[in-house]
Order: C-alpha cells, then sequence, then structure tokens
C-alpha cells in the first residue's frame, strides 16, 4: 500500500484582489480606469459583511433591498471581483467595501495600530444607496456611511448623461474622504463639536488630503500625469482633483475641489469660513509641500535623463524616465500621507487649529526620522508659512521651535506600572480593556500631576482613550508608544441652545517605561481660548439668523456641509 507523503498546510491568503474604479465611472484622461485593489484577506458574508464593515444596500426611497454580494463565492474570487458596473448594485457594494478597506489599511499602517471606531456597534455600516440627493456622509448617530445618488443636470452635465443617474459610492474619490471621516471620528471624536472656525474646515481638508493622496498609489494614474504634465506635478490633472463627475453632474464644469489652490495668500485665512473653502487652504499647503519635496528628489532623475541639462526636450518622454519619476512621485506622496495621519495622535483632544495640525505633523515626523535629508519638514513650514497658517505660542518658524514642547515635568509615577501592558495588543482587544483605563486614570487624576499636563486640579478628568502604538522607524528602530487622551469639562461660554460645551485636555505620548513625552494640552481655564470660542458660537448664531436659530447651527453635522458636496 502506498504511503501518504504529508503536505505542508497551505498559507492563509493575506490579500482579496478587488476590481475598482480607479477615480469614478467617467474619468476623463484616464487610459484604464479599471484597476485592482488589494484587500487584506478577511472571511465575508454576503454584503459584503466582515469584522468592521457591514455593507447593507437598502434604498429608502424605493423601500426595497438590493441583492448582496458574495465575494466569497468561487466564481466572483476566481476573476478578482464583479467587473466595474454602474448598473449593477453588487459591484457598487464591492467598490465601496474595497475602497474603504483600503483606506481603513493606510491607517493603519501609518499609525502602527489597529484602528477602532467610536460607534455603538463594532463595524461601520455603509449604504451605497441610502438617499436620493447629491449629498454622501458620515453619520456618527447612525454608525454609517451614506451614499446618495441623484440625476445629473440636463443642459450642463458635462460628460455625464444629461438626466442620467450618478452614484456617489462609485467615486473612489468620495467613499474615501467619507471613510476618513469615520476614522478620524473614531480617533478624535470631539473634533465633531464646532469650537472655532478651523475645526469642520480641518474635518474637510484632512479627508480631502487622504483621498488625493491616495490618488498618487494608482501607478497608471501617475504615469499618465507625469507624461501630460512633463513632470510637473503641480498642473490640473485628474491627479490632483476630486470628484470631477460629481462635480461636473451638478453643473460645475469640473472637479469638486483640487489640491492646487490659489496663489498663496498669507491674509486669505482672515476672510474664508466656509469649510470646503477654508478647509482648501491646508489642502494646497500640504500638497505644495510635496511638490517641493518631489522636486528635490528627481533633480538627479530629469538630470540623468536629459544629458545633464535637467530641461526636458519636446517631445514624449522616455517610458523609463516616466516610471522612475512615477515612483519618487509615489513614495513622496506616501510619506506625506503618513505623516498627516500620524499627526492626529500628537493633536490635542479638542478644539483643533491649523497651526497646532502643522506642530503635530512635524513633531510626529521628527520623532520617527530625526534626520531630514529631502527636507519634507521645511517644506510643510514654508508651505503653511507663505498661506498664513502660523501656530500660536512658538518663538520662532524654525523647526526646533514649531516641534511641541518636551514633557520635562516630573509627576508622580506611584500607581503608574507598565508592566501591566502588554505592547502587541491593542486595548479594545484584550480580555480586559479596562486595566489601561483604570491605571491612566489613577495616575492622571493625582491632583499633584495634573498641572504639569495642563490640566485643572479642581476639575474631573476623564481618561477618554488609550492607544498603545507599534512602529518601525526608518533606521530600523522599534518604537512601542501609548496615546492618551484625557477631557475636562469646564464652563458654559454660551447660553444659546445646543452650543457646544467650553472643554479642556491633553493628550499624552508616554514611552514604553513610562516616561510622559509630550503632553500636548488646551487648558479648561484658559480665558482667551473661552473668548474665543464665546465670539465664534455668536458667530455661527448671528450666521443662522436671530429669527430663525436652530440648534443644528452648533453641530458639525457632515450631512449638511456635504450637501452638493
Amino acid at each position: 500500500m502506498a504511503r501518504r507523503v504529508g503536505i505542508l498546510p497551505v498559507p492563509p491568503a493575506q490579500t482579496r484582489r478587488l476590481r475598482i474604479y480607479a477615480m469614478d465611472p467617467l474619468a476623463v484622461g484616464i487610459d484604464n480606469n479599471s484597476i485592482v485593489a488589494p484587500v487584506r484577506y478577511e472571511p465575508l458574508r454576503p454584503g459584503p459583511i466582515g469584522e468592521r464593515l457591514e455593507v447593507i444596500d437598502y434604498d429608502p426611497t424605493t423601500d426595497r433591498f438590493y441583492t448582496p454580494v458574495d465575494l466569497d463565492d468561487p466564481h466572483v474570487l476566481a476573476q478578482d471581483g464583479l467587473p466595474p458596473s454602474e448598473s449593477d448594485p453588487r459591484f457598487h457594494q464591492q467598490m465601496v467595501y474595497a475602497v474603504a478597506s483600503t483606506t481603513l489599511q493606510r491607517f493603519e499602517f501609518a499609525l502602527g495600530r489597529r484602528v477602532g471606531w467610536q460607534l455603538r456597534g463594532h463595524r461601520l455600516r455603509i449604504y451605497p444607496h441610502g438617499v436620493q440627493e447629491p449629498n454622501a456622509y458620515f453619520s456618527p448617530e447612525l454608525g454609517a456611511l451614506v451614499f446618495g445618488y441623484f440625476r445629473a443636470g440636463r443642459s450642463d452635465a458635462g460628460h455625464n448623461l444629461p438626466g442620467g443617474t450618478v452614484f456617489t459610492c462609485l467615486s473612489h474619490d468620495i467613499i474615501a474622504h467619507e471613510t476618513t471621516h469615520a476614522v478620524v471620528h473614531g480617533l478624535r471624536d470631539k473634533f465633531t463639536e464646532p469650537t472655532n472656525v478651523d475645526v469642520p474646515a480641518f474635518h474637510e481638508a484632512f479627508a480631502d488630503i487622504v483621498a488625493i493622496f491616495q490618488h498618487f498609489s494608482l501607478t497608471g494614474v501617475v504615469e499618465d500625469a507625469i507624461q501630460r504634465t512633463r513632470a510637473q506635478l503641480d498642473a490640473m490633472t485628474p491627479l490632483v482633483e476630486l470628484g470631477r463627475q460629481f462635480g461636473e453632474a451638478i453643473g460645475r464644469r469640473g472637479a469638486l475641489r483640487s489640491a492646487i489652490g490659489q496663489p498663496p495668500d498669507p491674509a486669505a485665512l482672515e476672510h474664508v469660513d466656509e469649510p470646503h473653502e477654508r478647509g482648501a487652504i491646508l489642502v494646497a499647503a500640504v500638497f505644495a509641500a510635496m511638490i517641493a519635496v518631489y522636486q528635490r528628489r528627481t533633480r538627479d532623475l530629469l538630470r540623468i535623463g536629459t544629458g545633464g541639462t535637467g530641461v526636458l526636450p519636446p517631445g514624449y518622454i522616455a517610458p523609463d524616465l516616466v516610471h522612475r519619476l512615477a515612483k519618487e512621485a509615489a513614495k513622496t506622496a506616501r510619506h506625506f500621507l503618513n505623516i498627516c495621519i500620524r499627526a492626529i495622535d500628537y493633536c490635542p483632544p479638542i478644539d483643533i487649529e491649523f497651526g497646532e495640525f502643522l506642530r503635530a505633523m512635524i513633531t510626529a515626523d521628527r520623532d520617527l526620522v530625526p534626520d531630514d535629508p529631502w527636507g519634507y519638514r521645511s517644506a510643510l513650514i514654508e508651505a503653511f508659512r507663505e498661506r498664513g497658517i502660523l501656530p500660536r505660542h512658538v518663538f520662532s518658524l524654525a523647526e526646533d521651535s514649531v516641534v511641541w514642547e518636551p514633557f520635562t515635568a516630573n509627576p508622580d509615577q506611584r500607581g503608574l506600572n507598565f508592566s501591566a501592558i502588554r505592547f502587541d495588543r491593542a486595548p479594545y482587544e484584550t480580555a480586559d480593556p479596562t486595566q489601561y483605563f483604570v491605571l491612566f486614570h489613577r495616575f492622571a487624576t493625582r491632583a499633584r500631576n495634573q498641572h504639569p499636563f495642563g490640566l485643572d486640579p479642581a476639575v474631573k478628568t476623564q481618561v477618554r482613550s488609550v492607544r498603545p502604538l507599534h512602529r518601525i522607524s526608518p533606521d530600523g528602530r522599534i518604537i512601542n508608544e501609548i496615546v492618551v487622551e484625557l477631557l475636562q469639562a469646564g464652563p458654559q461660554v454660551s447660553d444659546l441652545p445646543g452650543a457646544p460645551p467650553y472643554r479642556g485636555g491633553s493628550t499624552l505620548i508616554v514611552g514604553e517605561h513610562g516616561n510622559v513625552r509630550y503632553a500636548i494640552s488646551k487648558r479648561v481655564n484658559d480665558g482667551q481660548r473661552m473668548e474665543r470660542q464665546r465670539a465664534y458660537l455668536s458667530d455661527l448664531a448671528a450666521a443662522a439668523g436671530a429669527h430663525n436659530y436652530r440648534k443644528p447651527a452648533f453641530q458639525l453635522t457632515l450631512a449638511h456641509i456635504h450637501r452638493g458636496f
């Protein structure tokens, strides 16, 4: 009898390949708009429904459920998912799942930890056909991404069919934008409280940054843009635009927004309050810094490819040079996106301002990459300066001044026993996640510890979140840290109904040996900040109309902000 030879087990799958649109169904100027996205593999139920994402295709307008796609069907797996289709709701489900998954993956890679939701359930719900209007939004109340569909204009529809149906769930940009809102809400849920003019603008700008910079992971799109612009990526192309199909369908004759704003104006922020317009200034600053570094990184390639002149001759650029330039562009964009995402951990827990985001980016990058030979940080500081985005309480715009000051106080660390913390797990995966909160609550609420952290000893402190992270620096260092979010409730600064509370708080960056490296604070007893918030809320109420005031004027309702996107 023949002997059965032992067979090594088949290794588990790491990725699932799914076909999606690179931009949106009617992307103009792209040779191949259908791409295959590598999505982290997980078993899926029809929907698709995974561990953290749940696609529910219910259309309340027609009161019907569409048949859910089964991405684990062998026939679907064998062809990298369903082929792109505007008319097949199952592809719509596949599209939102794939793009939301890859966006979540990008955050987790940059942050060095698993990302959770600040939602009632464990999964983020996604409704591909959730509303019949030109809108798409993240709803914290529903715990869901809601995508709308609508008819394009009949007289000025751009490349769309006049009167044809436009689905926001088929726009790569819009899906990434809305997923980013949900992730940021999970990281800093108080960023939805409009406490200053930068808060709603930051939410929009950050979501646009993620959506636009993800374009640079699309190799064919980047190479096409380099060929068309002769390596000048700061020209207007699909690479730097967001939501062109949507914009044309509502009569804008172009994309909704672009990473290329108006020429830098140091006074622009003084006159712009609308969230998208104000956020566009922040997007333009980050993108300008990226372009500056890209140009530095590719000067040698251009010299090699042009016989030393650095000036491209007329005509077609050699494919090998295009490929190398595209590779550098993608790498540079990926680095900047990682810097932006990591900066969230270095932001105060409430009342974010653009200048504080700059300080967070510089500090986060300097911690991970002390050497900066290409000048990423100087490019960011200069681009922000040119647009009048200046941080408060800094001595100068030198890098050493812009970074957050290291925490140097000597708080009482009795009771802070780091042997109880396991750095190989996220807190919500442990058997007893309360151990983290008990540990830091005991430490942070000691009256003698609160003053160094920018907290008021007379006010109750809430430990809002505790998040261990693990990062590997370019030089191979393994960095284990904990990000702790502490909040305090202050006095009510406005007697208008529905006004958000005045809060204070601090973000602690704690090293693996128990050393508090940074305490990034907003003091609850800061009289000047209190007056700024009071004045801002008064302006919001006045804008809503003294005789037509409603509570939503004080709520950062993304559904309202995104109407017409």
